[in-house]
């Protein structure tokens, strides 16, 4: 056994709630570990001074006083969505299609504002791409046209170029 295990147990060693073979786990640690057996003893004298000590009673009504200050601070506590709070219910669904409505505006609006990309508008950018994707399938591509049908890389091409 080790000192933080023992550490975990001391409280149910002193109140006498382990079982037999633990207790026996436990006074075998404290026979060889000088600094569990020091601790062991500071925790007994601990333990028999609270012992002794009067046990303090609640006034009689304390219960009760403390019921109400948790109902008082629930009901002072305000909803997360707190400016909602105040709408009337037939309110909150109209306000919720409207936002929706200026969503969808915002989106469609941006959606068909002119792109740019460096000072060209996104319909040039689009012809440049295809120029590009052009010269690409003709001098990267085109060699590979007298592949022998049905061979991977046939099917491989096919798949690339569309066809």
């Amino acid at each position: 056994m080790n000192c933080k295990k023992v550490k975990k147990n001391l409280a149910g060693y002193l109140e006498k709630n382990l079982t037999k073979n633990m207790e026996e786990e436990l006074e075998n640690h404290f026979e060889s570990c000088p600094a569990c057996s020091h601790l062991l003893e500071e925790f007994s004298q601990l333990w028999e001074a609270l012992e002794h000590r009067e046990k303090i009673q609640p006034s009689p009504y304390f219960w009760t006083r403390l019921k109400q200050r948790v109902v008082g601070y629930e009901e002072g506590r305000k909803p997360v969505w707190g400016w909602l709070g105040g709408l009337v219910d037939w309110a909150r669904p109209a306000v919720a299609v409207a936002v929706l409505l200026i969503c969808v505006f915002l989106g469609y609006s941006l959606g068909n504002f002119p792109q740019t990309v460096n000072g060209q508008t996104t319909s040039q950018v689009d012809e440049r791409t295809l120029a590009l994707q052009e010269f690409f399938d003709s001098h990267y591509l085109n060699p590979l046209n007298n592949l022998p049908t049905g061979s991977i890389e046939a099917t491989y091409l096919e798949m690339i170029s569309g066809e």
